[in-house]
């Protein structure tokens, strides 16, 4: 099992994460980020300020908590280039202070059927083929997490633990927007229907019971969803919970892939990252393969149980 685990970028999902390691006591945490985090300290997680431009002082911090599993959760995608060299420059100061387990930052669709990640994400099809040959080649074990759909975006705004309510000029992103003045699900026809979807605690207990397992067990890939939901189970679930209509529109895969491609032509780059996400919603790249056999026997909580707890009576 792992023991001293260093956690870069502690972000939305990655205090989740922290959080399920330090209530667990199993286990050493270090938390790499580019500023002072006290409150992260506060909870028990040593904290060091590191500069992911420079493999050096990468080198140290890591010496420095003899780390032996590596954890990253770095996003900036508003800088995917700067992004691309962080994640290179960490994997380069583990593998040379020898480290032992890596768990790149992906945490989300199907990435052996649909490895192609959207045009804003691009870097990740190659830091992980770059991270699969560097931790083959150094005998480093690792896995790439994936979970399908964050269940924490349908959550109310401004009512999430630490996932980021996405942005203002993304209202209608989601195809669950229970929030809205006219609730609604947008119901896209997708071969295989059955999204797989995780609340991010659930995901962070899983890294937990991840961690626990012996040297040698982890599989390149590990599955994890909380639970299956069809867009159409979706509408009508929430439609009980709320208590009124929930209006559905439906959407065919071709017409998600003719706005992906009108989206290219218009050159927009918040449509493009929008048509995307759509098709990614549609076309079967949510729908994962059964659960990693360490998770079995462990409870997550069900779609319907999650809205029912934020939008059910009571909870206005």
């Amino acid at each position: 099992m792992s023991e001293n685990i260093v956690i870069a970028g502690p972000g939305g999902l990655g205090k989740h994460v922290l959080d399920a390691l330090l209530t667990s006591n199993r286990f050493k945490v270090a938390v790499f980020s580019r500023s002072q985090k006290p409150e992260l300290e506060e909870k028990g997680a040593a904290v060091k300020v590191v500069d992911y431009n420079d493999v050096p002082s990468l080198r140290a911090a890591i010496k420095s908590i003899q780390a032996d599993t590596l954890l990253s959760f770095i996003v900036d995608l508003k800088n995917p280039d700067a992004m691309a060299r962080s994640h290179r420059n960490l994997l380069e100061a583990a593998v040379l202070e020898g480290i032992k387990r890596f768990v790149p930052a992906e945490y989300a669709n199907n990435v052996v059927r649909f490895p192609v990640p959207p045009s804003s994400e691009a870097d990740k099809l190659h830091f992980r083929e770059h991270a699969a040959r560097v931790c083959r080649a150094h005998d480093v074990e690792y896995t790439i997490i994936c979970n399908g759909i964050i269940m924490d975006f349908f959550l109310p705004r401004r009512k999430k633990k630490y996932i980021a309510d996405l942005p203002p000029e993304f209202p209608n992103i989601l195809p669950v927007y229970a929030e809205a003045d006219a609730p609604r699900v947008m119901v896209l026809r997708a071969p295989e229907d059955r999204i797989s979807m995780t609340l991010a605690d659930d995901i962070a207990k899983g890294v937990v019971r991840l961690l626990l397992q012996p040297y040698g067990s982890w599989d390149e890939i590990t599955y994890l969803s909380g639970d299956r939901v069809s867009w159409e189970e979706a509408a009508e679930i929430l439609g009980r919970i709320l208590d009124r209509k929930v209006e559905t529109r439906y959407v065919s895969l071709d017409d998600l892939k003719q706005e992906v491609r009108e989206a290219h032509g218009s050159h927009d780059p918040m449509r493009i990252e929008c048509a995307e996400l759509y098709e990614a919603f549609g076309n079967g790249s949510e729908v994962l393969p059964a659960n990693t056999i360490c998770f079995e026997g462990m409870e997550t909580k069900k779609f319907e149980q999650v809205m029912r707890e934020h939008y059910g009576k009571g909870n206005d």
